[in-house]
């Protein structure tokens, strides 16, 4: 089965200063996947958790976008022997990084390495996916924007692109999650009640 460890726990948050950053997430399967590259002031962070795996970026096999806000896509760049998984269209594209060739690719149910699948979550954004992970612990669910927080779950917390999608997707993921990794908070256990 997968691991799963987060790198950085992505914020978005106004205080004096306006402070925003995606959740950075390791998978560890057949292939060392990085969900979400963070924002600017992350890269360092991110080689530091790399680090404390045994890893570096250039041991990372696939780099998944959830979407393409710049705050999840950032420090993409340092991540060169990897293969970019993206929903940028009406299409996903598989793009080679180091020889900039793409091809075209239906994402939905798309499993992407052992025990790791994407799903489509369209609502903060048209083109938005999320990551199912088979793990020992259960179901994780890294839903990228799909599930800002714990605490903005089946509410808007601001207009998305689509509101109605936004919560018809957050309850997909709950359908299947045991555990949610949000674009900016703690990753959380699914009540099933």
């Amino acid at each position: 089965m997968a691991e799963i460890k987060v790198l950085i726990e992505g914020v978005h948050r106004k205080n004096k200063k306006f402070e925003v950053s995606s959740t950075v997430t390791l998978i560890k399967s057949d292939k060392n996947i990085i969900v979400d590259t963070g924002s600017f002031l992350d890269e360092q962070k991110i080689i530091d958790g790399l680090a404390g795996e045994n890893l570096q970026p250039k041991d990372i096999d696939i780099v998944f976008l959830t979407h393409l806000h710049i705050d999840h896509t950032r420090n993409t760049n340092i991540f060169s022997n990897a293969v970019l998984y993206v929903k940028h269209s009406e299409a996903g594209t598989i793009w080679d990084i180091n020889d900039i060739t793409s091809i075209g690719v239906e994402l939905e149910n798309l499993e992407i390495a052992e025990d790791v699948k994407i799903i489509l979550t369209p609502g903060h954004f048209p083109y938005h996916a999320s990551v199912v992970v088979k793990t020992k612990k259960g179901i994780i669910v890294i839903a990228g924007d799909a599930v800002q927080s714990e605490e903005t779950l089946g509410r808007i917390p601001y207009p998305q692109w689509n509101d109605e999608k936004y919560l018809e997707n957050q309850k997909k993921i709950l359908k299947i999650a045991d555990y949610i990794i949000p674009g900016h908070g703690k990753m959380f256990k699914v009540d099933k009640k």
